[in-house]
């Protein structure tokens, strides 16, 4: 298993959440422009099979339209705005941003987009800077058939011991709980196996500092200006 401290360590929530329109080229830019060492961020497939960068199926709340992602074609969602001001990105044009200056924690939302995640990681040369993530340990398992190389990790809300088995059986490289059950005994649990652990969503430098302490890898927040400071501490 590999640390992932260095790629991970300030990773912006669908780029900068709390400072710039959500899963948008401007959230991202302001992730890197905060200080973050990595971003996150949400990929689902248009009608036409384009996989694009949004957390929600439906886009109402964020764009005004009643209407699904995957009920549209991407020049159909092309003209649409996240809250009035950016368009829905795609896959690859997250992942050129991205190139060279942030690694990049990839989330499936849905089954089916595994080999177009894939593709573009190989194209742009950037399978050493990705992680892909998912609740699907399925959609995890796919991945890792259709390309060994890519290293994966587990979410979860909550834990069970039985994610150590599913983690192993994928071979993954983290596991990413949510802070708010990250123990002492949990953090040495995972780490005892060998895993890193990436935790979401951290929005206060006094529990990343918290969470840092119990041996946590990664941070994701929303916020990756308000923890840099954290960054910079260690």
């Amino acid at each position: 298993m590999t640390s992932l401290k260095k790629k991970f360590i300030l990773t912006g929530h669908r780029g900068a959440r709390a400072l710039a329109p959500e899963n948008t080229l401007p959230s991202f830019l302001k992730a890197l422009e905060c200080g973050a060492t990595g971003i996150e961020f949400d990929v689902r497939k248009t009608a036409d099979n384009i996989p694009v960068i949004t957390h929600d199926d439906e886009l109402d709340h964020l764009a005004g339209v009643k209407a699904r992602v995957n009920q549209l074609t991407f020049q159909e969602l092309s003209k649409l705005r996240i809250h009035g001001k950016a368009r829905i990105p795609t896959l690859r044009e997250v992942l050129a941003l991205a190139k060279g200056r942030l690694y990049v924690d990839i989330e499936i939302k849905v089954p089916g987009v595994e080999q177009e995640v894939v593709d573009a990681l190989r194209e742009l040369d950037m399978i050493g800077e990705a992680i892909v993530t998912s609740f699907l340990p399925s959609t995890l398992e796919q991945v890792k058939k259709i390309e060994p190389h890519v290293e994966v990790g587990v979410l979860l809300e909550e834990w069970d011991d039985e994610y150590l088995e599913i983690a192993q059986k994928l071979g993954a490289v983290a596991i990413l709980p949510s802070y708010e059950i990250v123990t002492q005994e949990l953090a040495d649990k995972i780490k005892s196996k060998g895993y890193s652990i990436i935790t979401w969503t951290v929005n206060s430098p006094e529990e990343a500092l918290k969470l840092l302490s119990l041996g946590v890898d990664g941070i994701i927040t929303d916020d990756p200006c308000l923890l840099k400071q954290v960054k910079e501490s260690l």
